[in-house]
C-alpha cells in the first residue's frame, strides 16, 4: 500500500514538472489503480495535479475503503435507499459496481418528494430498520435528527473527510452550511444543487428589431433583467397572448408560489423572522413584495396558477414564454433538442434579479430550495457503510460524473462542478449557465431548515397563493401567515426553533446579513 502511494505520488509530480504527456499520465495513474475520472480531473486542475489529488481524489478514495471495510463484516449486504420518485436515473450507473466488487445489492425505494418527509417521521417511530440511507431535503434534518431517526453524521465526516467545505471542491458556501448542518452538526451530505434561476429566451434579445423597439419604449437595452423593476418591463414587452408566447413562466401554484414570494422578500433587505422569532414578512417590504408579484400576474403564462416543475419545463420547452424562474434541471430540460425544440440553443441564463434598498444599492437574493441529500437511518443494520455510499456518491469525482447522467435531477453543487468542470458536466450544462449557478449560489438563502419547517413553509405558502387568487388582499394574508407562524413557533418551542434560526443566519452572504441585520444578531 505504501509502495503504491508513493508511485502515485512520484507520477504526480513528474506530471507537475511536465516529464510526461497526459496520455501518458492517464495510463500511468489507471495502472496505478486510480479511476480515470480522479486521474482526468486531477490533470486538468489549475492548481497542480499532486495539490488537486490529495483534494479531490480523497474523499472518493476514503469512502471506498471505509466501504470495502465495513462490506467485508456487514452480514447485511445491502443497502436499502429511500429516494425521491426521478431522481434515481443519478444513482442507478454505480449499481453494479457496489455489487460486483463489495458484493453489496443496492435497493431504491422510490417515493413521491412530498411524501419522503412524512416516511421518516414514520420510520422514528416504527423503529423497522427498513432503510439505511435516506434522501431528504435539507428542511428534514431538524425534525429527523430531533426525532432520533437518523444520525448526527459529524463524528464520520472528521474522521474521513468529505471535503464539503474545501475551497477548491466543497460545497458552495452558504449552501455548505445551510444545506448540510443543524445547529452546526453535520446531518447530511449534499447530493443535488436546487437554486433558482432566470431563464430567457437569447434569440428575442438579439433581435435587432425588438431591441431597438424596447430601448425606445424604456430608455435602456433590452437584456437579461439585473433588478426586479427591469424583470417586469420586460416581461411587459415580450407578452403575446395572442401568439401563445408570455412575458414569463413563474410560478403561481400552491406549493411553489411561496419561493416567488420569499426570493422577493429577502431581495428587499427582509427575513422570514428577526432574532427573537417574530415574523418579519408582514411589513413594509413583504407588502411591497406582494403587490410586486400582483403586478406580475398580467404578464404570466395562464397555467402559471397550475404548473408543476414537470409542466413548466414542458410548456418552456415549447416556446411559450420569454423567461422562466426554475431550477437548473430546468435549464437540462430546456437545452435538450427532445424536450426544448423551442429553446435549445436559445437559452440566456442569469442570476435571479436584485432589488434596489433604500441606501440604493443592490441587493441579489436567490433561493436554495428542495436540494436533496443523503441521511443515514439509525436503525440501519449497517450504519457506516450507509455513510460510506453517501460520502462515496458525494465525492467531488464521482459526483461529477454522477449529475450529468439523464433520468436524474441532481444539479451542480460543488465548487469543482462550475469552475472546474468535466467535458461531460459542460456538455449538460455549458460554461456560462455554470458560471451563473455559481454566481447566484454565492447570494442564494435557505428555505425553512427550522424545526418544524414543513409547517411554516405550508403557512406562508397557502397564504401567498390566497393572496395571487385574490381570495385575500395582501396585507390581510401576511398577517394570517404571520399569526401561524407564531402558533407553529409556540407549538415547537421557540427556544429551539431559536437556536436554529440564528445558526442558520450566522451563515448567510454578507451582503444578506448586512441589509437584514442579521449581521449585528452576534
Amino acid at each position: 500500500m505504501q509502495k503504491n502511494k508513493e508511485r502515485i505520488e512520484s507520477t504526480l509530480d513528474g506530471f507537475d514538472a511536465g516529464q510526461m504527456s497526459r496520455r501518458g499520465f492517464l495510463q500511468r495513474m489507471s495502472a496505478l489503480g486510480v479511476s480515470a475520472m480522479v486521474a482526468n480531473t486531477v490533470m486538468l486542475s489549475p492548481l497542480g495535479a499532486r495539490k488537486a489529488f490529495a483534494a479531490i481524489g480523497g474523499a472518493e478514495e476514503r469512502a471506498w475503503a471505509l466501504a470495502k471495510e465495513a462490506a467485508a463484516k456487514a452480514t447485511k449486504k445491502s443497502l436499502t435507499l429511500l429516494i425521491p420518485t426521478g431522481s434515481i436515473g443519478n444513482m442507478t450507473p454505480y449499481v453494479d459496481k457496489w455489487k460486483s466488487e463489495l458484493g453489496i445489492d443496492l435497493i431504491f425505494i422510490e417515493e413521491p418528494d412530498e411524501v419522503v418527509h412524512t416516511k421518516g417521521m414514520q420510520e422514528a417511530v416504527a423503529k423497522t430498520g427498513s432503510y439505511d440511507v435516506m434522501m431528504p431535503t435539507a428542511m428534514s434534518y431538524p425534525d429527523w435528527i430531533d426525532s432520533g431517526v437518523i444520525y448526527d453524521l459529524t463524528d464520520w465526516v472528521e474522521k474521513h473527510d468529505p471535503e464539503i467545505f474545501n475551497p477548491d471542491y466543497g460545497v458552495v458556501f452558504p449552501a455548505s452550511h445551510h444545506a448540510q448542518l443543524y445547529n452546526g452538526r453535520v446531518a447530511g451530505l449534499l447530493n443535488d444543487g436546487d437554486q433558482i434561476t432566470l431563464l430567457c429566451r437569447a434569440d428575442y434579445i438579439e433581435n435587432t428589431d425588438k431591441a431597438k423597439a424596447f430601448s425606445d419604449k424604456f430608455g435602456y437595452a433590452l437584456s437579461t433583467p439585473k433588478t426586479w423593476s427591469e424583470y417586469h418591463d420586460i416581461a411587459s414587452f415580450m407578452h403575446d397572448p395572442a401568439n401563445n408566447f408570455y412575458g414569463s413562466l413563474e410560478y403561481r401554484s400552491r406549493y411553489y408560489v411561496k419561493w416567488m414570494f420569499m426570493q422577493r422578500l429577502i431581495s428587499k433587505g427582509r427575513l422570514y423572522f428577526d432574532n427573537e422569532m417574530n415574523p418579519t414578512f408582514n411589513s413594509e417590504e413583504g407588502l411591497a413584495a406582494l403587490e410586486d408579484m400582483l403586478k406580475m400576474n398580467e404578464f404570466l403564462h395562464p397555467d402559471a396558477f397550475s404548473f408543476t416543475w414537470s409542466s413548466n419545463y414542458n410548456a418552456f420547452g415549447r416556446g411559450e414564454g420569454f423567461m422562466n424562474i426554475c431550477w437548473p434541471s430546468g435549464f437540462k430540460y430546456s437545452k435538450a433538442p427532445s424536450t426544448g425544440p423551442a429553446t435549445s440553443g436559445k437559452i440566456a441564463a442569469t442570476v435571479m434579479p436584485a432589488d434596489k434598498l433604500k441606501d440604493g444599492t443592490l441587493l441579489y437574493a436567490g433561493m436554495f430550495c428542495w436540494g436533496y441529500g443523503y441521511a443515514v437511518s439509525k436503525y440501519s443494520a449497517n450504519p457506516e457503510l450507509a455513510y460510506a455510499y453517501a460520502q462515496w456518491m458525494t465525492s467531488p469525482t464521482i459526483s461529477m460524473d454522477a449529475i450529468p447522467y439523464l433520468g436524474g435531477y441532481s444539479d451542480p453543487y460543488r465548487v469543482n462542478h462550475m469552475k472546474q468542470p468535466s467535458e461531460r458536466m459542460l456538455d449538460t450544462y455549458t460554461a456560462p449557465y455554470l458560471d451563473t449557478l455559481y454566481n447566484n449560489m454565492v447570494n442564494t438563502v435557505p428555505d425553512f431548515c427550522l424545526p418544524g419547517g414543513f409547517e411554516y413553509q405550508d403557512a406562508l405558502d397557502k397564504e401567498i397563493h390566497a393572496c395571487m387568487t385574490g381570495e385575500k388582499k395582501p396585507q390581510q394574508a401576511l398577517d394570517d401567515a404571520s399569526r401561524s407562524f407564531e402558533r407553529i413557533t409556540r407549538r415547537v418551542g421557540k427556544e429551539k426553533v431559536q437556536k436554529s434560526w440564528l445558526a442558520l443566519t450566522k451563515n448567510l452572504a454578507e451582503p444578506i446579513k448586512k441589509a437584514s441585520g442579521a449581521d449585528k444578531w452576534g
